[in-house]
C-alpha cells in the first residue's frame, strides 16, 4: 500500500476481468517464485478503484510474515472520489504508513496532481525517493479485492541515484468480525500483500526477484 494502494467479477466494467483474475490467482500461486512479467490489460489511467465496504478510516495491522518482529500499525482512509468510486486517500495513507517505516526521517510525501500514479517521499538530509506506476491490475466483487501494480523506483541520496522495480499483489477480503460488535461495521478486513523487487535492470523480462516479503494486513474500522 504504501507503493501506493477494478473490476468486479460478475458485474462491474466491461474490460475481460476472467483473464485478469485468471492471472492474479496463476501470480499468487507461484510466489515467491517470481519473475519480472508484464500485467495483462494493464490500465494505468484508471486508479485502484476498492469495493464499497473499504470506504471510511481504518485501523492497520501489517505482520511482515519473514520476520514477526517487524509489525506496525498505522490509519489510512478510503473515499468516494468525483466519479463516486471508491479510492485510497493516497497522500494521507503513505504519510501515515512513512511515519511508522521512516520515523522523523520523514518530511512529506507529495502526490503529482497531474497523476495519481507518481508520488514522491522527502526525508531529511535532502534523501528523496520517487516511484511511478507502470502497471495495474484489479479486480472485486462484494467479498474480495484482488490486485497487482509494478512501480519503477528511484532513491536519491548524497547526489546517488538507485533505480529499482517494485512488485506489489494486494489481496483482501472481508474476515471474521467477532470481538466487533460495538463498531459501526459489522466486518473486518483482512488480507495480504506480496512485495518482490527486481533491480535496476529496466526493460529486461523474465529478471528473477531479487527479494520477496509477504505482508499480513488487517483492517479494525475506526469512527475517530
Amino acid at each position: 500500500m504504501f507503493f501506493s494502494q477494478a473490476i468486479n467479477f460478475t458485474e462491474v466494467h466491461a474490460l475481460p476481468s476472467k483473464n485478469i483474475e485468471q492471472f492474479l490467482i496463476n501470480r499468487e500461486k507461484i510466489w515467491p517464485n517470481w519473475n519480472l512479467t508484464k500485467l495483462k490489460s494493464s490500465n494505468i489511467n484508471q486508479d485502484l478503484i476498492y469495493p464499497e465496504w473499504f470506504e471510511g478510516d481504518w485501523i492497520v495491522k501489517s505482520e511482515d510474515l519473514n520476520n514477526m518482529q517487524e509489525t506496525i500499525i498505522y490509519k489510512v482512509n478510503f473515499l468516494k472520489n468525483e466519479m463516486g468510486n471508491i479510492v485510497g486517500n493516497r497522500s494521507k495513507n503513505s504519510e501515515s504508513i512513512g511515519k511508522e517505516i521512516f520515523g522523523d526521517q520523514l518530511q512529506k510525501v507529495k502526490i503529482d496532481p497531474k497523476s495519481f500514479n507518481n508520488q514522491v517521499i522527502y526525508l531529511k538530509d535532502s534523501e528523496y525517493i520517487d516511484s511511478r506506476v507502470t502497471g495495474r491490475n484489479q479486480i472485486f466483487d462484494s467479498d474480495l479485492f484482488f490486485s497487482d501494480e509494478f512501480f519503477i523506483q528511484k532513491n536519491h541520496k548524497n547526489g546517488i541515484s538507485r533505480i529499482n522495480q517494485v512488485e506489489v499483489m494486494s489481496k483482501f477480503y472481508k474476515c471474521n468480525s467477532e470481538g466487533n460488535t460495538g463498531n459501526k461495521r459489522s466486518y473486518d478486513i483482512c488480507g495480504f500483500q506480496y512485495v518482490a523487487t527486481y533491480g535496476s535492470r529496466v526493460g529486461e523480462p523474465n529478471i528473477k526477484a531479487i527479494t520477496t516479503n509477504q505482508y499480513r494486513l488487517t483492517f479494525k474500522y475506526s469512527e475517530i
